[in-house]
């Protein structure tokens, strides 16, 4: 949680206003992009949680584990952001095993 939350409020002091861009984000958190792709505008907290969580879990094949390890929070902190914000999950847990 510790790392999660000091990303957050990194890009918050880079952005200087009251919405993080993906641009205040690290590159390695950022999603690749084309070269006719437009970055996507000013996220809330929320919405950016939900991003980071997200590609973390893609990153992983599902693998809640290691998604939460890789985002630095517990994995039953992972459970509960997910649950609360409402995330849509892979049919498998990235072990090939099915929920």
């Amino acid at each position: 949680m510790r790392e999660l939350e000091n990303i957050i409020e990194q890009a918050f002091v880079l952005c200087r206003g009251g919405m993080i861009q993906l641009h205040h984000l690290p590159p390695e958190l950022r999603p690749a992009t084309t070269a006719g792709s437009k970055e996507s505008g000013p996220m809330s907290l929320a919405a950016m949680e939900e991003y980071l969580i997200t590609e973390a879990l893609h990153r992983h094949k599902g693998n809640r584990k290691r998604a939460s390890r890789d985002l630095g929070i517990d994995t039953s902190t992972l459970y509960r952001k997910i649950k609360a914000l409402g995330i849509d999950t892979p049919a498998t847990d990235g072990r090939g095993q099915r929920r």
